[in-house]
């Protein structure tokens, strides 16, 4: 999928609901921005004097995104300040403008921002995040202004000559004739300068170094003159489609949130091999793992419930009661069934040893998480589970972060002493009304977000929460 230019308008969503710019503000914007659209190509712009508004203890890790060219400012004395620059960036790239400014005194030099989907406002909602939605330019008197003085620049236009077609006879074609088109012939390429090619791409010149450096092209600087040659073997690799990067099965379990022994399960599951925790896998059979670790499992069949009725059945030696035959009958309460003979405790105890082992996850966490809950077995350590009840009754409201998915919810933890979580379950029902359709609808993992608790299991030691 192409990837889609957005200009973030940084000093404007990093002031929304506030006095002061903030760049945690900022940062969370953008990062709730690219889950929601993780093809986009992100450029944050921020005017000269944001540097000097935001908390002094964040200046040093905005001047390192700078230099990463994660955050440009405009040259010093640009004419219309960070505005200006975030449009003319914006128009020069096709792209999306983010921010909740509407830009009147620029309505006349750049319409197109009334074009349906080219302005996107944002806004960060309570115990929710960032929401993004389409918006329209506000229109007023700096509008109407900034476009009547276009109107009054703008040369007069002279129309157009009607086009005059004739065929190589001399002849004029008529309404519905049929025109052949002339084969295109390629055109050959050009000598060109690095840095004009490199805009061409969309890279940046040291991108552009690292590109031609893959197929053994070297230049000195973004001036340098590059051959047609050369700049036609550029241009094929950068056609070429990008090959995933490679990660170790440590990395990708990590990622995922599951120890080794959960890894290699996955990987089985789908026919790839891994050998141990540090083997490199292709940036393909990490993709098929995290495939395979997103895809809910399916439900198990409900086991029948067992006939609470006792059956009865006769003693050896006596016809039941009322036979007549003066022994007394023996009433018994067992099942009719005979004791399993060795031979078939043999037999069950060799088909349970072929069954594949159960995948391993952390406790209560992963795509474990419905299997563990629906065995009973304890999620939380004791310690913890007294600490947590101890501080939180249900009813009470609590902040707390999402750690994993199951199948039918979200695992949540709570922030204990000395570092310790207690870790909480929020099944898909209690994340909506209605529901969604599943938790990730809703949640993302690592949102801190306020639960209600609304039971407790003292069995399985672990609460169930809702979104509060």
């Amino acid at each position: 999928m192409a990837s889609t230019h957005v200009v973030v308008d940084g000093s404007n969503l990093a002031t929304e609901g506030r006095t002061l710019p903030s760049l945690s503000q900022l940062e969370d914007a953008v990062t709730a921005y690219l889950e929601e659209h993780p093809d986009a190509d992100v450029v944050v712009v921020v005017d000269a004097t944001f540097e000097h508004r935001i908390d002094a203890k964040d200046r040093d890790r905005l001047k390192e995104a700078e230099l990463n060219g994660e955050v440009v400012s405009p040259p010093a004395g640009t004419v219309g300040r960070g505005d200006a620059f975030v449009l003319k960036i914006a128009k020069r790239t096709g792209g999306i403008v983010l921010s909740n400014d509407s830009f009147q005194e620029f309505h006349g030099e750049h319409p197109w921002l009334f074009e349906e989907g080219r302005l996107v406002g944002g806004k960060p909602v309570p115990g929710v995040g960032w929401i993004f939605t389409p918006r329209n330019p506000v229109r007023g008197p700096k509008s109407r202004a900034a476009t009547a003085a276009v109107r009054r620049n703008a040369p007069k236009t002279v129309p157009a000559a009607k086009l005059a077609v004739t065929r190589p006879d001399g002849s004029t074609p008529k309404v519905g004739d049929v025109l052949t088109p002339k084969e295109l012939v390629p055109v050959p390429a050009e000598p060109m300068r690095a840095y004009a090619l490199a805009k061409e791409l969309g890279l940046d010149t040291k991108g552009l170094k690292d590109l031609a450096g893959s197929i053994k092209i070297t230049f000195p600087s973004h001036s340098s003159t590059l051959t047609a040659e050369q700049v036609e073997a550029i241009r094929q690799k950068a056609a070429e489609p990008v090959p995933l990067p490679k990660v170790r099965a440590y990395a990708l379990a990590k990622e995922l949130e599951l120890d080794n022994g959960a890894i290699k399960a996955l990987a089985a599951g789908i026919g790839v091999v891994v050998a141990s925790h540090s083997s490199s896998l292709s940036g393909e059979d990490a993709e098929a793992i995290r495939t395979a670790a997103a895809t809910p499992e399916p439900e198990p069949d409900p086991e029948p419930e067992p006939d609470a009725r006792p059956r009865r059945r006769r003693s050896r030696g006596g016809r039941g009661r009322g036979s007549g035959t003066g022994s007394a009958p023996v009433d018994a309460t067992e099942d009719d069934a005979p004791a399993a003979t060795p031979a078939k405790k043999a037999g069950k105890k060799a088909a349970s040893a072929t069954k594949a082992p159960a995948k391993k996850t952390a406790a209560g966490g992963g795509r474990g998480g419905d299997a563990m809950a629906a065995k009973g077995t304890p999620i939380n350590e004791p310690l913890d589970f007294l600490s947590f009840i101890a501080t939180h009754e249900v009813g009470a409201v609590i902040s707390a972060t999402v750690s994993a998915f199951t199948s039918h919810g979200a695992m949540v933890d709570v922030a204990l002493d000395e570092g310790r979580v207690f870790r909480c379950y929020a099944p898909t029902e209690r994340l909506g009304d209605p529901p969604p359709t599943k938790a990730r609808d809703v949640l993302s993992r690592r949102d801190e977000r306020s639960f209600r608790v609304v039971a407790v299991d003292a069995a399985r030691r672990v609460a169930e929460v809702e979104l509060a």
